[in-house]
C-alpha cells in the first residue's frame, strides 16, 4: 500500500475520457474536438468497479444545475428539486460521481451504493434511514451490510462481484457538516453580539466539535479498518479478492487571509481552524489504511485536489456557501455546499485512477 501521488501518469484511455467530459463541460465544447475514449494496449484496467460511501461518493450537488458567477463570486441558479436517479433518490447518486466517471473511461460495469448522510454504522453496515416529525422510513439498504454477523447483506454487491471498490468515508461519521453549520452560526451571532464567544477556534472548539468531532474520531479509525477487512474476507469467500481504494477529503476552504461571498459566513480564525480539523481527519484516513499492510488497499490523499480552484478562486470546483440565500429562503435546506461540482469529481477521479492501476497491475 502506499499514497497516490497525482504527478503519476495516467493511463490513455482514462485521459481521453477526461478529456471528453471537460468538453463536455465548457461552454466552447467545441473548441476541444473529438476525443472518444479508446484502450490503451497491453493495460488491464477494472471490470467491474463498486462505489461504497457518502455523499461525495454519490455525486451530491451536481445535479442542481448551480453555476458560477465569476462578476460575483456567488453561486446562482439551480433547483433543489432537482430529480435524483434511482433506486434510492434521496441518496442524491449522480451520474457525475467519481466512480461514475472513472467506470465509463475505463468501461467497466459499475455498482453505485454510495448515499448521502451515510456513516459506517449508518448505511455501510446498517441501512439508511430518515426521520421526519412523526415517521421513519429507510432510505436505501445497507451498502456493504455486517459481515461479522451476517445481518444486512447487499445481495447487490455480491452480483457486481467487483474487483475495485472505491470507498470515500467519514466526514458524516464526525458530523463534519454539521460542524461548520455551527461555526457559521456561531460567527453570525456574534457579529450581532460582540459579547458571544467566537467558537470553533483553539480557544474554544464549541460542542458541536468537542463532542461530535473529538467524540468520534476514534470510533471512525476503528470503523475504517474493520470495513477493509470486511472487503477482503467477502472477496475470499467469493474467490474474488477486489482491490479497494480509500480516498482522504479535499479542503475547499480559501488560504490565508482571502475572503468571498463563500466564505465570508465564517471568521478566518475558524475557517484555519476547521481546516486543522479536516488535516486531522484526513491523517486519521490514511494512518489507518497505511497500517493495514495490505499490499491490495491504497489510499489517495485529495487534501490539494482543487488547489486553484477552491473557494475564492476565479473558477471553483466546489460549491460555496453563496448558495444560501436569505432572499431565496428554500435554498437554505440546498446540500450542495462543500461538495465538489461536476469538474471537481472528474479531478478526483483522475487521481484515484492512478492508484486503482496500481493496484490492479499486481492482481
Amino acid at each position: 500500500m502506499t499514497v497516490a501521488s497525482p504527478r503519476r501518469r495516467w493511463r490513455g484511455r482514462r485521459a481521453a475520457g477526461l478529456l471528453a467530459l471537460g468538453c463536455a463541460l465548457t461552454v466552447a465544447a467545441a473548441a476541444c474536438g473529438s476525443s472518444t475514449p479508446t484502450a490503451s494496449p497491453g493495460t488491464a484496467g477494472p471490470h467491474s468497479i463498486v462505489q461504497l460511501g457518502d455523499s461525495v461518493a454519490a455525486g451530491e450537488g451536481t445535479l442542481y444545475g448551480y453555476r458560477y458567477d465569476q462578476a460575483t463570486q456567488t453561486w446562482r441558479g439551480g433547483d433543489i428539486d432537482a430529480t435524483w436517479p434511482g433506486p434510492s433518490p434521496l441518496c442524491h447518486d449522480s451520474p457525475f460521481a467519481y466512480g461514475q466517471v472513472l467506470a465509463r473511461t475505463d468501461r467497466a460495469r459499475f455498482a453505485q451504493f454510495a448515499c448521502t448522510g451515510a456513516t459506517f454504522a449508518h448505511g455501510v453496515s446498517g441501512p439508511k434511514y430518515t426521520t421526519g416529525l412523526f415517521t421513519t422510513s429507510r432510505v436505501q439498504p445497507a451498502q456493504f451490510g455486517d459481515w461479522t454477523t451476517g445481518q444486512h447483506l447487499n445481495a447487490r454487491y455480491d452480483r457486481a462481484r467487483p474487483d475495485l471498490v472505491l470507498v470515500t468515508l467519514g466526514a458524516d461519521d464526525v458530523t463534519f457538516s454539521q460542524i461548520v453549520k455551527a461555526c457559521v452560526e456561531n460567527a453570525l451571532v456574534r457579529r450581532l453580539d460582540d459579547s458571544v464567544a467566537l467558537q470553533c477556534t483553539t480557544a474554544d472548539p464549541g460542542a458541536a466539535v468537542e463532542n461530535d468531532f473529538f467524540g468520534r474520531l476514534p470510533a471512525l479509525g476503528r470503523d475504517y479498518a474493520t470495513l477493509a477487512r470486511w472487503i477482503v474476507a467477502r472477496g475470499r469467500a467469493d474467490h474474488l479478492v477486489p482491490k479497494v481504494v480509500f480516498t482522504t477529503y479535499y479542503d475547499p476552504l480559501p488560504t490565508g487571509t482571502t475572503s468571498c461571498p463563500d466564505s465570508e459566513l465564517l471568521d478566518h480564525a475558524q475557517i484555519t481552524y476547521l481546516t486543522a480539523r479536516l488535516t486531522e481527519l484526513n491523517a486519521l484516513i490514511e494512518t489507518t489504511v497505511h497500517d493495514l499492510h495490505d499490499p491490495g488497499i491504497g489510499v489517495v490523499d485529495l487534501t490539494d485536489a482543487f488547489d486553484g480552484h477552491r473557494w475564492c478562486s476565479p473558477q471553483p470546483w466546489v460549491y460555496g456557501l453563496s448558495i444560501f440565500s436569505l432572499t431565496h429562503p428554500t435554498s437554505l435546506l440546498s446540500q450542495a455546499p462543500f461538495h465538489p461540482t461536476p469538474r471537481g469529481q472528474a479531478r478526483i477521479a483522475r487521481l484515484v485512477g492512478p492508484e486503482a492501476d496500481r493496484l490492479l497491475a499486481a492482481r
